[in-house]
């Protein structure tokens, strides 16, 4: 049972005396026409708690006696004794009242490993928000960390099954491309009752895909069609697997896509992680299984299959045309959930006069440094932990802006140029313990992207540094209207791939020669993950002016902060963090204007960044296109009856592969405020800073 607040008056109490909220008591009844109902229940929420590492207590080996390691430990929920007694503290109250089963509900875990200064306790610390259910009438005292909370209402649930009497009926829909977005689109219109749905992926299946990215890694042999960016999963399958967002976290709509996951195989401590993450080998197994489940609900696939175009009859879709088929595939409605590279379709949706707008990116490199440096910068006496098994390796989080530089200070003055046009610079998507991939969609054009496994204990620390791209760098390719980014984008890559000198070897440059406008020695280059081979080159020379002194200034401030950052390798380049294009569509009906059953949904269509805002854009889509198919709102379950009043369009720079990558606006520091390093956030309940944190 839980339980509501009735705040006391705190007159009468001394300077320095604790005071009191007042008492937790049962919710009292109302009458509705003559009948005596209990109101909605409560909860308390608490928040800003933390407990040291070592401290949370951990589950033990079976088979060794010793402590499980981080990736297996199944305690991450848990509440331990060292919980319970931040949280009696907190309140005032008595540990014995957080006994019962229930009392207490883990809700967000994070690793808060900020340094600290002075004599106190420096060990990295897990923050936790906690709900709590406690006895009527307990005194608690007054804290801004305490609040009272609705418990929400359950969300109607749905089986993947045949439709039943009543529901939609069969109406070819065809959704095109097998990313999150795609996914999650048909989940939520099987979930509705809505039958006939193909999806279309121009790649393979995960398991025909990996095979192709072996014999990528092994002999250089690139498929384009099967590779980094295209095949199940989209680009976000081989990459980091991160699921944080910044849509809302405790939507119903994100709380519900999680929950998919873990139901398809994600570990349950996905719902509980301020930072969650799953790593390429979990994704795989996760959408094999989620593949199936459509299969067995009535989804077709068509694999290899790549979209030329839309068939349009007096403004209204009729089907898809498909490369090297002669007859179109007929549908009533499309879902356009093309991924970030799907750059020829792009192309001709603009050609054929489909509304197409511009979107704000971002471009950089990715810089690497070995795990071990990362660690005692970010952990410090704590580094070793990391190699116990104890902590995850550690991460950051890097913005800059430009600003007027310090008077007589040389690092300011290399800042100058940025402040004469340049934009804002960050790092994203970065991926402890993990290595560095090429995501070229052909030998001509060269990009990379960081990818990790589960466990993150690779050597090596990879990020990709990146910096907003601004209308003067555009400039040259205006005759591309919408599509100039996608025409800028091709450009750097060609540079890249000549610089590298072909065969998809990257050009790369150590951090602090591309400060001081050199080349590095070969002799000099230390080891990379990027297995396809790396050549020195001038990456300084890739980018227009501007873009280039804004990065060299923001790695001069990151390395105060993070002291060994400009030692990292730079790998070019990082292009591909979204798209800079934006599929236009209806705020309310979600189609496309003047298309009547075209739906734009996910990262290409440059409506979500990252695998988490991909997924839940798909359940929008999927459930605007359920209504508009006559479901009934009181028939819509699962996926489709989590409604979000406004979709969160993600137009950030650098909204891409969930970070965060993987979604949401990318929120910077104010203009003229210093640099900021961050890495897991300590979950702060119903806030957002605007400056980077730990």
């Amino acid at each position: 049972c839980a339980f509501a607040i009735v705040l006391l008056s705190a007159a009468g109490t001394s300077a320095g005396a604790a005071r009191w909220v007042g008492r937790a008591t049962l919710p009292r009844a109302h009458v509705t026409a003559g009948v005596a109902q209990p109101r909605a229940p409560y909860l308390w929420r608490l928040s800003g708690l933390s407990v040291p590492y070592d401290e949370i207590g951990v589950a033990l080996s079976e088979k060794t006696g010793l402590p499980e390691p981080w990736w297996k430990d199944p305690s991450y929920d848990g509440v331990g004794g060292a919980l319970r007694e931040a949280i009696a503290e907190a309140l005032g109250v008595g540990v014995e009242q957080l006994l019962p089963p229930g009392a207490v509900t883990v809700i967000r875990r994070s690793l808060d490993a900020r340094p600290r200064k002075g004599p106190a306790d420096r060990r990295p610390r897990y923050a936790y928000i906690v709900d709590l259910e406690l006895p009527a009438g307990l005194k608690l005292r007054k804290t801004h960390q305490l609040e009272r909370r609705v418990v929400p209402a359950a969300v109607p649930q749905a089986e993947l099954q045949p439709a039943q009497s009543g529901a939609a009926e069969d109406a070819g829909i065809v959704v095109v491309g097998a990313g999150p977005a795609g996914f999650f689109a048909a989940l939520t219109l099987i979930e509705a009752g809505v039958r006939g749905i193909t999806i279309i992926e121009r790649g393979q299946p995960v398991e025909a895909r990996g095979k192709d990215i072996g014999r990528l890694i092994q002999r250089r042999e690139l498929l384009k069609e099967s590779n980094f960016c295209y095949g199940e999963g989209g680009a976000g399958t081989w990459s980091d697997g991160k699921l944080t967002t910044r849509i809302g976290r405790n939507s119903a709509a994100v709380r519900l896509v999680l929950e998919r996951l873990v139901r398809h195989g994600a570990p349950s401590r996905i719902l509980v992680d301020g930072k969650p993450h799953l790593g390429t080998d979990r994704l795989i197994s996760i959408l094999r299984d989620m593949r199936l489940s459509l299969i067995s609900a009535g989804v077709t696939f068509k694999w290899g299959s790549r979209v030329e175009g839309l068939v349009l009859d007096e403004g209204c879709v009729t089907g898809v045309t498909l490369a090297g088929e002669a007859e179109p595939l007929r549908a009533s409605a499309v879902v356009l959930a093309v991924g970030h590279s799907a750059r020829e379709l792009l192309a001709q949706l603009d050609a054929a006069g489909v509304p197409l707008s511009a979107k704000p990116f971002a471009v950089g490199f990715r810089i690497e440094h070995p795990q071990a440096l990362i660690n005692q910068a970010r952990l410090g006496e704590y580094a070793s932990a990391v190699t116990e098994g104890a902590l995850p390796a550690a991460d950051y989080r890097l913005t800059w802006q430009p600003r007027a530089p310090a008077a007589g200070n040389e690092i300011g003055e290399m800042g100058a140029g940025a402040a004469r046009g340049g934009g804002d610079a960050f790092s994203f998507c970065m991926c402890p313990g993990g290595q560095i991939v090429p995501t070229s969609t052909d030998e001509g054009h060269l990009c990379v992207n960081g990818m990790s496994f589960s466990r993150r204990q690779s050597q090596w620390a990879n990020s990709a540094v990146v910096t907003q791209v601004t209308p003067s760098a555009l400039a040259a390719f205006g005759a591309h209207g919408p599509l100039a980014g996608l025409a800028f984008q091709e450009a750097i890559e060609q540079t890249a791939a000549r610089l590298g000198g072909g065969n998809l070897v990257a050009p790369v440059q150590l951090a602090s020669d591309f400060i001081a406008g050199r080349e590095t020695e070969a002799a000099l280059l230390p080891t990379s993950s990027y297995r396809l081979g790396v050549r020195s080159a001038r990456l300084d020379q890739i980018y227009p002016p501007e873009l280039t002194e804004s990065l060299r200034a923001a790695l001069c401030e990151w390395e105060r902060l993070l002291p060994g950052f400009c030692s990292g390798l730079l790998h070019g380049v990082e292009t591909r963090t979204s798209c800079p294009v934006q599929i236009e569509r209806d705020r309310t009906t979600l189609e496309c204007p003047g298309l009547a059953g075209v739906y734009p949904t996910g990262e290409g269509a440059g409506w979500a960044g990252g695998i988490v805002s991909a997924a839940v854009d798909g359940v929008r889509v999927g459930r605007a296109l359920a209504i508009a198919r006559g479901v009934p709102l009181g028939a819509l379950l699962g996926l489709a009856a989590a409604r979000e009043d406004e979709p969160d369009v993600d137009a950030s720079p650098g909204a891409a592969k969930g970070s965060d990558r993987h979604g949401g606006r990318q929120r910077m520091p104010r203009r003229g405020s210093k640099p900021s390093v961050g890495a897991a956030a300590a979950p702060r309940e119903g806030k957002r800073t605007a400056r980077a944190v730990y």
